[in-house]
């Protein structure tokens, strides 16, 4: 989380920026005296911004703005002055964090799990780390699964959504067999409804999208990387994030308190929408249909002239 701050004061107000490598702030006077904030955001995925104004003089709109803001640019809103032959005398800080911290989530929504059709595949339910070797507070409804392979296989997404964070940077040492590292590669994806992916264990040259990509049900998201001597290894969950995303205070790995929930979804495997558990073997549905489900109007007439620009 990233937290900056920026003060104003309207009398020298006609255009200022508050710049930085995520989101831009932009703040312009107008002639009758109101002062109206854009903003432009030059990363991928939503962001939950707060303007907290600590002085405010001769306008009572806002005291603290708050807002998801997802589009690459676009207004905020506009302070208007009580007495509008004055203008309007400010100050405020600023802070935001990724995520949206109010989804509006489906529970019917249907997911695909992340490999080729018809592939039949054992999920395992994988342990929370924190949990097990901190003692910190397990996440809430913790859910995450592991798929082992003995082949690179490629791994597919299971849900219409934009990719919004990649880690492409290690290779995996396969010398010693091993049941946990954090130098994983990673592909984070984020759903319209404000539901995340993660998909973890590609072979760093071998991802195949790239930040701010839409992709679709079953995209080619890249292959994986061998995790031990002799098996590949996928870790995948889905997630959203909770309100107070904006930590206080540094925390540890004992004390942190998790700012995420973890979703049990349905899955479309054996031809059918159901739950999956750990330690079963499922056969690895997908359909037209399924494929469709969250496309718009407009998406699904141009994947009817051309159904290549949607793979």
């Amino acid at each position: 989380m990233k937290r900056k701050y920026i003060l104003i004061i309207s009398f020298l107000l006609l255009q200022v920026t508050y710049s930085q490598n995520s989101i831009e702030v932009t703040c312009k006077k107008k002639n009758n005296n109101t002062v109206q904030f854009f903003y432009k955001k030059n990363v991928p995925g939503s962001y939950y911004l707060t303007i907290d104004f600590t002085k405010l003089e001769n306008s009572n709109d806002y005291q603290i703005f708050k807002r998801v803001i997802k589009n690459k640019s676009g207004y905020l809103f506009t302070l208007k002055p009580i007495n509008e032959k004055k203008g309007i005398s400010f100050s405020y800080r600023i802070k935001y964090s990724f995520g949206n911290p109010k989804p509006k989530i489906n529970n019917n929504t249907t997911y695909l799990l992340p490999f080729k059709r018809n592939k039949n595949v054992k999920i395992i339910e994988a342990s929370n780390l924190g949990e097990k070797y901190f003692g910190s507070e397990k996440p809430i409804d913790w859910k995450s699964f592991i798929i082992f392979s003995k082949e690179p296989d490629t791994v597919y997404s299971m849900r219409k959504g934009k990719v919004v964070r990649l880690i492409k940077k290690y290779d995996m040492d396969v010398k010693f067999n091993k049941s946990y590292t954090s130098k994983r590669n990673i592909v984070l994806i984020e759903h319209e409804d404000g539901t995340f992916a993660t998909y973890k264990g590609f072979n760093k040259n071998q991802i195949f999208v790239k930040l701010g990509q839409d992709v679709y049900p079953h995209t080619p998201l890249g292959k994986l990387e061998k995790f031990n001597k002799n098996n590949y290894r996928l870790d995948f969950n889905i997630f959203h994030y909770l309100p107070n995303l904006i930590a206080k205070e540094k925390s540890t790995l004992k004390n942190r308190i998790s700012k995420i929930k973890y979703i049990n979804p349905n899955f479309f495997v054996d031809n059918e929408n159901k739950k999956i558990k750990s330690g079963r073997f499922y056969i690895v549905s997908f359909n037209e249909e399924i494929k469709l489900k969250e496309f718009s109007r407009k998406e699904k007439k141009k994947y009817k002239k051309n159904p290549n620009d949607f793979k």
